[in-house]
């Protein structure tokens, strides 16, 4: 069954990718194959089924909104379809995946078949798991960010700004009542189980995230570590949960004859299965365990790759939209890796290693090759150490998942006992930390951009090399020049890529924030690196965006100001890509940003006032602002260098206002005069003065904003000034990243190879 759930898998994957979809066509071939009567014929049907699925059960490929404008707030039915996650901001509030039913503005009326994030503020509880709920609020998605290596939007989300407009419209069927109250009882038992995690104390978090699959209380920089070494893959809720709740159950039941423990253990899967909800690892891991336990009660030889196929074809058919789902790849792909190549792979290596080493060493290597087409252009990051930190990471996690669901049963017998146990949970979390203080070198993690299909490519080198062992000679060298070939011409562009550049500055797409490039050939600093409030925009933004523009590691992250959209990017690039020092203005050491900023393992701090000068390659930097001892605002005293190469000068004034652009004017107003203008505050009415701009007398002027940003930056007050100075403006909101190269003769190459938008 495998061949065939596949194909229905693909065939769902192409009807999502498909602009114009034939019914009758894909209805003909699926009776065709079904009537050839071969394997070829039966995944061709299957092919077909997975894409008439797709258009009967998500209406394809209609637009979503057609007649809705989603600049104005719309009445929306929704089902709650996963269980609720606290958020963890200053004003609290729940989050939890929803399936929009139907749209309502005026008279227009929709029915997208869309899923989103629906977010409920307060603390009180929400309501139950599988509810149908009407409710006022605005439906957003970010747009995305426009550099070289374009991030698409994210998720659609429903924000509602009060529990008043909110109403009922049904209320929850009898199962997904009983798994919102045992995860409503779950919840409750966690919060009263002594104090919440916070620093290095994180044990009640892991917990969380091992036993319920959520890992949103973790740090930022422990998933960020796991994820650059390759074992983030542990915090999700799959194969061992299972395995360790059966276990339990067939042990603690031994006494009972063998079909009442079968039949007791796949009563354990099913109620684990409702209290953690239907996330796909889990459902696959449970379809397949419930799959097995059928199997021996009915004295048949459960088949593991039959199983997974049965959960495959389940999951697309009840819903289709899975298969874009990250989760969903990454966990049919890595059991399919463990189920057909371990076995090969621990054979071949067993005349060499121990059995135990072989069979542990063979299953990483096969699961991580297996994932490769999907989570290195997702993650960027191919992790080399990997296949060897499983080996201690995978039993070590094993050991703290099964104390955790013991910590977790008597927290909701006895929380106070719960509440003493928390230091125990605490030291074995502790590990998890240790990635997060590694340096992100290339022996560690190698970060790597590749194409979706550059990926599979390099996974079927990798594969060939690994695998294809033919018995003659000749076939055997071709083979392995073959598996040669084709990971060195997937490896080599990206490794390569860069190093001949001459000087260049790029101002990438953040959203609302800034981040400036320079770089000449291999030497290349970051100026700022946008940030989010919460996320890790590091990973998602910037690490693809450098990795686009050939460059591999950072000879200074420099940090005008300590505000979270010009600081908080520089700590997240710092855990993926090696950074040598912090350039930063004096007094700022203090400022929490800063201070995480230079904890970073091995990274060296500079200071920067008024009259420094630094070089970057053929790059002069000369630093303008702020003085050593200023101590005005915090914009005021943001760093403002300027970069000066082949005879061309780039003024960076990062959020500046109309009191330092005066300071500058009146004491270096030589310096101000540039060819390039990199707009102060994002085009805040607050800086870019008449006064400011005569004495800088730029042709060329960029603005770092984000799409629809709340401050409705850049100010059409510092458009019409910039206008009336006819200078030419570029901003990435609107054009998205704007990358500027400096030839010999001081001529100018303007591109903006982000993907083309409109905005407002």
């Amino acid at each position: 069954m495998l061949l065939p759930a596949a194909a229905l898998a693909c065939g769902s994957l192409l009807a999502l990718n498909l602009t114009h979809l034939s019914l009758p066509l894909w209805a003909t071939l699926a009776v065709l194959g079904l009537a050839l009567r071969k394997p070829a014929g039966t995944c061709l049907a299957f092919l077909s089924l997975g894409v008439l699925a797709a258009v009967l059960r998500l209406d394809l490929p209609e637009k979503p909104f057609q007649g809705i404008d989603l600049d104005r707030p719309v009445e929306a039915v929704v089902r709650v379809s996963g269980h609720w996650i606290p958020d963890r901001d200053e004003d609290g509030g729940w989050s939890s995946s929803a399936r929009l039913l139907r749209v309502i503005q005026d008279r227009q009326v929709a029915e997208p078949p869309i899923d989103l994030i629906l977010r409920l503020p307060g603390l009180e509880d929400p309501p139950y798991y599988g509810t149908t709920l009407r409710v006022k609020g605005h439906i957003t998605r970010s747009a995305g960010f426009a550099n070289r290596a374009a991030v698409p939007p994210g998720p659609w989300r429903l924000r509602v700004k009060s529990r008043l407009l909110i109403d009922l419209e049904a209320p929850p069927g009898r199962v997904a009542h009983l798994s919102g109250s045992l995860r409503r009882r779950m919840d409750r038992a966690y919060r009263a189980a002594g104090p919440e995690s916070e620093a290095d104390h994180q044990g009640k978090a892991l917990a969380r995230a091992l036993v319920l699959g959520d890992a949103s209380g973790l740090p930022l920089p422990w998933k960020r570590g796991l994820r650059v070494t390759g074992i983030y893959h542990l915090m999700s809720v799959s194969g061992v949960h299972v395995a360790f709740v059966a276990g339990a159950v067939w042990l603690l039941a031994g006494w009972l004859p063998r079909s009442v423990r079968l039949l007791l253990m796949l009563s354990a899967i099913a109620l684990y299965l409702l209290l953690v909800g239907p996330l796909p690892p889990l459902v696959r891991s449970a379809v397949m365990g419930l799959l097995a336990v059928l199997a021996l009660l009915a004295e048949r030889p459960p088949s593991a790759l039959n199983g997974l196929a049965w959960a495959v074809i389940l999951l697309v058919l009840e819903s289709p939209g899975i298969v874009q789902q990250l989760s969903f790849q990454l966990t049919v792909s890595a059991t399919a890796g463990l189920l057909l190549l371990t076995p090969s792979l621990a054979r071949r290596w067993h005349p060499f290693l121990p059995l135990w080493l072989s069979g542990s060493l063979a299953a990483s290597v096969a699961a991580q090759l297996a994932t490769i087409p999907w989570a290195l252009p997702r993650f960027y990051n191919l992790s080399l150490l990997a296949p060897l930190l499983n080996l201690v990471a995978v039993p070590w996690t094993g050991l703290v998942l099964g104390f955790s669901l013991v910590w977790t049963a008597i927290a909701l017998i006895c929380p106070g006992l719960a509440g003493f146990l928390l230091p125990v949970l605490d030291l074995l979390a502790a590990p998890f930390s240790w990635p997060a203080n590694l340096r992100p070198e290339p022996w560690l993690t190698f970060p790597l951009l590749l194409s979706p299909w550059a990926a599979w490519a390099l996974a079927t080198g990798l594969g060939l090399l690994l695998f294809v062992r033919p018995r003659r000679l000749l076939a055997r060298c071709g083979v392995l020049t073959a598996g040669l070939l084709c990971t060195g011409a997937c490896l080599w562009n990206p490794i390569a890529a860069g190093r001949d550049r001459g000087p260049e500055l790029a101002m990438l797409d953040v959203g609302q924030g800034d981040s400036i490039l320079l770089r000449d050939g291999g030497r290349a600093i970051l100026v700022d690196g946008g940030g989010w409030d919460s996320g890790d925009l590091g990973g998602r933004v910037l690490l693809p965006a450098l990795l686009a523009e050939g460059v591999r590691k950072l000879d200074a992250v420099v940090m005008t100001h300590p505000d979270q959209d010009h600081c908080g990017g520089l700590i997240d690039i710092a855990g993926y890509l090696p950074v040598s020092e912090v350039w930063m203005g004096p007094g700022w050491e203090s400022e929490d940003c800063v201070e995480r900023l230079t904890g970073l393992p091995g990274i060296r701090t500079r200071i920067l006032s008024k009259g420094d000068e630094v070089t970057l390659g053929r790059w002069r930097l000369t630093v303008l602002h702020p003085e050593s001892d200023e101590h005005r605002g915090t914009n005021e005293r943001s760093l403002v260098l300027r970069a000066q190469v082949f005879g061309r000068s780039f003024l960076l004034t990062g959020d500046i206002e109309s009191w330092a652009e005066m300071r500058l004017v009146s004491c270096c107003e030589r310096q101000v005069r540039v060819d390039v203008l990199k707009v102060a505050h994002h085009g805040s009415k607050t800086s870019s003065s008449e006064s400011f701009l005569d004495a800088s007398r730029p042709r060329l002027a960029l603005i770092s904003a984000g799409v629809n940003n709340l401050y409705h930056h850049p100010s059409p007050v510092v458009l019409d000034r910039l206008w009336d100075h006819d200078v030419r403006i570029l901003r990435t909101n609107r054009h998205g990243m704007v990358l500027i190269r400096i030839e010999k003769g001081g001529r100018l190459q303007i591109e903006t190879p982000g993907t083309p938008r409109d905005a407002k």
